[in-house]
């Protein structure tokens, strides 16, 4: 009887560690989003369809990544400047993210676990080339209550690329001109 109860208690400590560790709602929401833009892409044939575009408009928070990525000069742009910035940096964004879907395999996509603190949640993955090479993927998301478990941040090998950005950002406005780095994403997202 004592040996059943230890099992039962180990049993049961098991089963809520693996559900710790697995997946939760940021998993399943992000999951639910990449399944959707794996499906249109295989569907449409084309990552740069609209259906794929809009899917990876629901799930990353283009104006919190632009911000990020704008870093300091963000305070000194007016409300027009910020939203064409956004535009610009969320069409660059996007055109790279689906320039790349095609040479993941889907169907190899490992959800690894997720941590989870207050609004803030990091769905850590593991994503199989077609080569069969595998890149750790983590995606940082923030929940809100007009759009919940967006993406803010994409950290591939543990480089974030909204940090990335606001590298190349800055050194573009700190030698020539703000001005000059909007003319650069108008000409890279042509």
């Amino acid at each position: 009887m004592r040996g059943r109860r230890t099992l039962a208690v180990l049993g049961l400590t098991v089963a809520l560690l693996a559900r710790a560790a697995g997946a939760g709602e940021p998993t399943d929401h992000l999951k639910s989003e990449i399944d959707a833009l794996y499906a249109s892409v295989s569907k449409s044939g084309d990552a740069t369809a609209p259906a794929g575009r809009a899917i990876v408009d629901r799930i990353f928070d283009f104006p919190a990544m632009a911000q990020a990525a704008l870093g300091d000069h963000w305070k000194a742009r007016t409300p027009a400047e910020r939203e064409q910035f956004t535009q610009l940096f969320s069409d660059l964004f996007a055109r790279a993210y689906l320039a790349r879907v095609h040479l993941v395999d889907a169907k190899t996509f490992q959800y690894l676990g997720e941590t989870v603190e207050g609004d803030r949640a990091t769905v850590k993955t593991k994503v199989l080339t077609k080569r069969g090479s595998g890149i750790a993927v983590d995606y940082l998301l923030r929940n809100k209550p007009s759009r919940p478990w967006q993406v803010n941040d994409v950290r591939v090998e543990t480089i974030s690329l909204v940090d990335n950005y606001r590298v190349q950002f800055d050194s573009v406005i700190v030698k020539t001109s703000y001005a000059d780095l909007v003319a650069k994403l108008r000409g890279a997202t042509k």
